[in-house]
């Protein structure tokens, strides 16, 4: 009789250590097959955030529908040119094609993700997850960098004018 009691308590302990391990690893199995999900929901972000953030400090302080009216222009606007709320902050937001705005920090951490989880070392943590979530903002990046607003100032560095040195500017020591 004493070893049945043993044995149905060995038993019992065994069971609810058995229940206890899935229930830790219930949230990291979650995550793992809803990494698509969570990756494309980055992208969209990174998205959203490249081709409004310029035009959204125009709505700071406002309500939460002029901000939302300044959300609205801001990414028709910059896609499509039409803007649907003529007395909105950012009502006179003009549409921008370029290919000036694909290298950005969407792009670049995108990159750095997509090679690291494409590199052959097997002991690196989460390569495939890295990879999943490099490839979407990498292509949010680059898509979104397209309409983002260009910088009015030129890239070229070399001045265009002639420089002229008089020998009173120059100095012999």
């Amino acid at each position: 009789m004493a070893k049945r009691r043993r044995r149905a308590t060995r038993a019992r302990t065994v069971t609810r250590r058995r229940r206890r391990l899935p229930s830790r690893k219930k949230v990291s199995k979650s995550i793992g097959s809803q990494w698509g999900k969570i990756s494309k929901g980055a992208g969209v972000l990174a998205f959203l955030s490249n081709v409004t953030g310029s035009d959204m400090s125009a709505s700071a302080g406002q309500p939460i529908a002029a901000r939302g009216a300044n959300f609205v222009n801001s990414l028709l606007g910059r896609i499509t040119g039409f803007t649907p709320f003529k007395n909105a902050p950012g009502a006179n937001t003009p549409q921008t094609i370029g290919i000036d705005g694909i290298f950005n920090k969407w792009s670049g951490i995108g990159l750095v993700s997509f090679i690291y989880g494409l590199l052959p070392i097997k002991q690196l943590p989460q390569k495939v997850k890295a990879k999943t979530l490099g490839k979407s903002l990498l292509t949010a990046g680059v898509l979104s960098g397209i309409f983002m607003p260009t910088n009015n100032h030129s890239s070229n560095l070399i001045s265009s004018t002639p420089i002229t040195v008089t020998s009173s500017e120059v100095s012999y020591t």
